[in-house]
């Protein structure tokens, strides 16, 4: 491991006088290794200074312990560590803080897990500059430094940290770096909740060096992975346009299609975790052979709002060397808000915001719903239970025919149980004691077939209300509706989707036979000339209907046709998701276009049909850019007067 150890440490890229240079030279270079060393390697490390077997240090509950207080100059080229801890999140409730020639402010804060790349989960992986191998963290970035040198690791876990093993490995240097030296650094940063068209800054900083890593943890509220779609945005000293714009998330990690081949660690990028259940990445890049240079100041940051609208929980560990001063870095958050997501409340929920507190009144809210929307709101649920019960009432539309109620809630040694009504009757209970702070969901289901108002009592049970109240710790709740799809279509295709020199996609546009005449005895040129005939489809409950079992599926078009049948004149709404591109025909007339590239959602579109009495022709056209293939759509009818079926029948 030496050679590529120390090939490593070249990469450091220090800039020093030529007796200094010279030196780090001999010292870091692989080419070198056969030359005498002129520098002397020391370690420190938490041996027994007993003679004993105790070779670890223990650090107290709300303490920290100092492992490393070095004097310069000198470089350190070697950290391993492992630690015990009976806490299950310690990988980001113990913060590593590293301070250079006295400086007051650290130019090293991050959680110990995601300093050496893992912040999710103690994860097994090997890099040549950071990694966990099999037990032990260690990390090979080379840290020079002229005065002195600390090390901190803080205990922020509420326990005390049984044990820290460590080794600190450094060349003591013969004379001082130059003025040209740069300082390792590393910064971390998490935005739980993502804001649409806000970028997600990885790091910012004031002075002169360059970036040579990254790594990011991710997860999604909806268990997706569309977020990947946000590109790498880098402001290199004030520029108002990026000087690196990238193409995706998982791309700037050198990997692609939403990282499709599954978890790896090579060199200089790796995907150390993808867990498709929650929608959780973790992944590390490092500039090596392209750091990143700035003179006055880098803005890193991951596009948010085209094409990744969906909210994620985002953070990151930047690696970067600068001269000092640096600039100070942003307050840490505290612990509980370090840890990963342990339940993901979904984008549209209205949020309690912790504990449910003590009101005199009720809290009333009267939201406004989109037709076939979830339900959600800005507004703070904030009631304290009671005796006889406390209510949220909501003033829900007619828009559709049932909806499922989700509440989400933190259970914790002084919260009570409770029973949860709707409209008087009970629908289920929250248990919500538990030795430890956990949290839980519960799903209601009701149905709400008129308008009116829905009330929901939170009745408190088991305990004895005390001075200090009992607590319901209701995070958020979510109104949504049970989605009834249209699963049955005549399909037809595929027909051409060619594309221009811009590569602007020509299909959508393009009028193919089933617009002028819908036959479905009939046989049509298609893709290539190959002739292409309707044929009866069903998708499952979940009402996805999937094109892909078209060949070919990329650059093409597909068109899907159903009847909707309907007592009288009138508008209801057709909700649309689609991947990609969609045209809505009804009765012969295009009233709906769509053309972008994106990942089909339920309800993205909404497209109000003027249905005529008795039997309406609704026809979709699908376009494909490359990639997955499908669409979803449904017809919202709360009164069950309608009749959708592509064969027309009653």
């Amino acid at each position: 491991m030496k050679p590529i150890v120390l090939r490593m440490l070249l990469f450091g890229v220090l800039t020093v006088p030529l007796t200094a240079q010279s030196q780090l030279e001999t010292l870091l270079s692989s080419s070198r290794l056969p030359f005498l060393k002129s520098a002397k390697l020391l370690q420190v490390s938490s041996y027994d200074t007993t003679g004993g077997n105790n070779d670890f240090v223990s650090i107290p509950k709300d303490g920290s312990v100092t492992i490393a207080q070095l004097k310069g100059p000198g470089i350190i080229v070697r950290i391993w560590v492992t630690v015990f801890s009976p806490d299950e999140h310690f990988l980001r409730r113990i913060l590593v803080r590293m301070y250079w020639d006295d400086e007051p402010n650290p130019s090293v804060e991050v959680p110990v897990g995601d300093f050496f790349g893992t912040g999710f989960a103690y994860r097994h992986y090997v890099t040549p500059f950071l990694g966990m191998s099999s037990g032990g963290y260690y990390c090979f970035f080379p840290m020079p430094f002229n005065k002195s040198a600390r090390i901190v690791f803080v205990n922020e876990t509420g326990m005390e940290v049984n044990s820290l093993y460590y080794h600190i490995n450094f060349y003591k240097l013969d004379a001082p770096l130059g003025g040209d030296a740069a300082y390792f650094h590393a910064g971390w940063k998490r935005e739980p909740r993502t804001k649409l068209r806000s970028n997600y800054v990885i790091l910012e900083a004031e002075g002169e060096g360059h970036v040579v890593g990254v790594n990011m943890s991710m997860q999604s509220y909806e268990k997706g992975l569309q977020y990947l779609e946000g590109d790498e945005m880098v402001y290199v000293d004030g520029e108002k346009m990026p000087s690196i714009y990238g193409t995706g998330t998982e791309d700037y990690f050198s990997s692609g299609w939403y990282f499709n081949r599954g978890e790896f660690a090579s060199p200089y990028h790796g995907l150390l975790l993808k867990d498709d259940s929650l929608g959780r990445i973790a992944a590390y890049r490092f500039h090596i052979l392209d750091a990143i240079p700035f003179s006055k100041s880098v803005r890193f940051t991951i596009e948010h709002g085209h094409g990744n609208e969906e909210v994620v929980d985002y953070s990151s560990t930047a690696y970067w060397y600068q001269k000092e001063p640096h600039k100070k870095f942003s307050e840490m958050p505290p612990p509980a808000m370090r840890i990963p997501l342990r339940l993901a409340i979904p984008n549209n929920a209205v949020e309690a915001e912790g504990s449910l507190v003590k009101s005199t009144c009720p809290t009333r809210m009267e939201p406004t719903i989109d037709l076939g929307a979830e339900w959600s709101s800005n507004a703070q649920l904030a009631v304290m239970p009671n005796a006889a019960g406390d209510s949220v009432s909501l003033t829900v539309p007619v828009a559709e025919e049932s909806y499922e109620i989700s509440l989400y809630f933190t259970k914790g040694p002084e919260y009570g149980n409770a029973d949860i009504h709707v409209n008087g009757i009970k629908v289920g209970e929250i248990s919500g004691y538990s030795k430890h702070s956990l949290p839980a969901k519960t799903i209601l289901d009701t149905v709400m077939a008129k308008e009116g108002t829905v009330t929901v009592t939170v009745v408190s049970r088991g305990k004895d209300l005390n001075a200090t109240g009992l607590k319901i710790g209701l995070d958020a709740f979510v109104f949504r509706p049970h989605r009834k799809f249209i699963i049955q279509w005549y399909l037809i295709g595929p027909f051409p989707n060619p594309r221009n020199e811009r590569l602007e996609r020509l299909g959508l546009d393009m009028v193919f036979p089933p617009e002028m005449e819908i036959d479905l005895l009939k046989s049509y040129p298609g893709i290539d000339g190959k002739p292409v005939a309707w044929t009866l489809a069903s998708a499952p409950p979940s009402g996805r209907v999937n094109l892909r079992m078209f060949e070919p599926n990329e650059l093409v078009v597909v068109y899907a046709l159903t009847h909707i049948y309907s007592l009288s004149d009138q508008r209801v709404p057709l909700l649309l998701g689609s991947d990609d591109g969609v045209k809505v025909f009804l009765n012969d007339r295009e009233i709906h276009r769509f053309l972008k590239v994106r990942i089909s959602e339920p309800d993205q579109d909404t497209v109000q049909l003027d249905l005529k009495t008795g039997w309406n022709k609704l026809l979709l056209k699908i376009e494909n850019n490359f990639g997955g293939y499908n669409f979803l759509a449904r017809v919202i009818d709360p009164r069950r007067t309608l009749i959708v079926n592509p064969t027309r029948q009653k």
